[in-house]
């Protein structure tokens, strides 16, 4: 058994286990990546991909692969987890913004929920 200095302690850990329970229950395939590109997108949204990976340190390619895998259509034209969407930037064509979709929206008040 887990040597915890607290039960507050282990309460915590238990909290942090249910939180990869329900990303674990959208997708069984998604990756630490993924999961840590949609909860940067919760915190952040509106902002671009390269705002990601400058913030996350995150190779371009890996940001593209895990917002591809989020998105409605995933690379190679497979059915992504449509939890996240770009959209052109207003000001700029060539950026793209990112926000939730509602499956992006539900899944955030889970994780929420389980706090």
């Amino acid at each position: 058994m887990p040597d915890f200095s607290s039960d507050q302690e282990r309460q915590s850990f238990r909290n942090i286990f249910n939180l990869f329970e329900v990303m674990r229950m959208q997708s069984a395939d998604m990756s630490v990546s993924q999961a840590t590109v949609f909860l940067w997108v919760c915190l952040n949204e509106g902002r671009t991909q390269a705002d990601l990976r400058q913030s996350l340190g995150m190779p371009s390619s890996t940001a593209s692969r895990s917002l591809a895998a989020l998105s409605k259509v995933h690379r190679l034209g497979k059915e992504g987890l449509d939890l996240i969407q770009w959209v052109e930037s207003a000001t700029d064509r060539r950026q793209k913004q990112l926000f939730l979709t509602r499956k992006g929206i539900a899944l955030r008040s889970r994780l929420v929920s389980q706090v």
